[in-house]
């Protein structure tokens, strides 16, 4: 009677351990081939995606004391976590309409990553 729906557990596990890691993973592919403002723009997404990953990760860790952690966690609950999420992937996507981008499976990759991120988003808001 009091169990979560699987789609709420689907969300909340890919929203904490597998989109922002994806992301990073997204974006390291595209600093290594592309060129110019692409890559500055790839870089931004990895270094954010990796530091948003490191604040949800932190926890597991053990490594939750001292203020940066707590205005990190703070920053990355914004928006109920979706903001945080958003950011990375904004910069991801800029890095797709600079000069110098290469390799448009990633965007492919990045946009059914989003989709798949707000689609259980929406399902575990109805559902």
């Amino acid at each position: 009677m009091f169990e979560p729906s699987p789609v709420l557990l689907a969300f909340l596990v890919f929203k904490r351990f597998v989109f922002l890691e994806l992301i990073a993973a997204l974006a390291l592919a595209r600093v290594i081939r592309a060129a110019a403002s692409a890559r500055l723009a790839a870089l931004a997404a990895l270094l954010l995606a990796l530091a948003g990953a490191a604040v949800l990760l932190a926890p597991m860790a053990g490594i939750t004391g001292g203020p940066v952690y707590g205005a990190a966690a703070r920053f990355m609950a914004l928006g109920n976590g979706m903001l945080p999420l958003f950011l990375p992937s904004a910069f991801l996507a800029l890095s797709a309409y600079l000069p110098g981008s290469r390799m448009r499976g990633l965007d492919f990759a990045h946009i059914a990553l989003l989709w798949i991120l707000v689609g259980l988003w929406l399902a575990s808001i109805f559902l």
